[in-house]
């Protein structure tokens, strides 16, 4: 290699000492261009993935959000089929009450004469509720046919209170007392 660098004469040994230290230089500039470059895509990998995984995150929480926002459009599709199907009417009041309860009677073959109305109003639940009360004499088929059709029947009645002050027995008819509430105007 020195016998090759002893062909040359002084200014082309000088122009190509600078041409090797300008390479050297360039070299050194593309070392430190290159590393800096290498660590900024490595920050901008980083913050790629941190923003995928936010994105990925945010995706699922709106898919639970659309979810949850169904459910609650369910729940006032329900609710206003309740309102419209299984309670009563603030308008019709207690009359559709007394009809229903006749067709009742009338399907359960049975004659109740002695209704007793009994009014409240549930503020927080935003219900009227009307109890009816009456004495139930017969026989035990006729009083479980009687609980039946109450059951069956698609207004919302609710039996609260069964009591008996004959039981039937020993050849006697039954007789009990109850207490069927029905609602208005959720």
């Amino acid at each position: 290699m020195n016998a090759l660098f002893d062909l040359f004469n002084d200014t082309e040994r000088r122009t190509l000492g600078r041409l090797g230290l300008a390479a050297l230089l360039a070299l050194v500039v593309f070392l430190v261009l290159f590393a800096r470059i290498r660590g900024g895509l490595e920050r901008d990998r980083g913050v790629a993935l941190r923003l995928q995984d936010s994105y990925g995150r945010a995706a699922k929480a709106r898919d639970e959000a659309k979810a949850e926002w169904q459910r609650w459009e369910e729940a006032g599709r329900d609710l206003e089929e309740l309102r419209t199907g299984f309670f009563y009417d603030l308008e019709g009041g207690v009359q559709a009450l007394r009809l229903d309860l006749q067709q009742i009677f009338a399907l359960a073959g049975t004659t109740i004469t002695d209704l007793g109305y009994g009014y409240s109003d549930m503020e927080k639940e935003q219900v009227r509720k009307t109890v009816v009360t009456f004495t139930y004499t017969g026989s035990y088929a006729g009083l479980k046919k009687l609980l039946a059709v109450l059951e069956a029947f698609p207004k919302f009645l609710v039996i609260e209170r069964i009591e008996f002050s004959r039981t039937g027995s020993e050849g006697e008819r039954l007789s009990a007392k109850l207490a069927v509430a029905g609602y208005y105007g959720i």
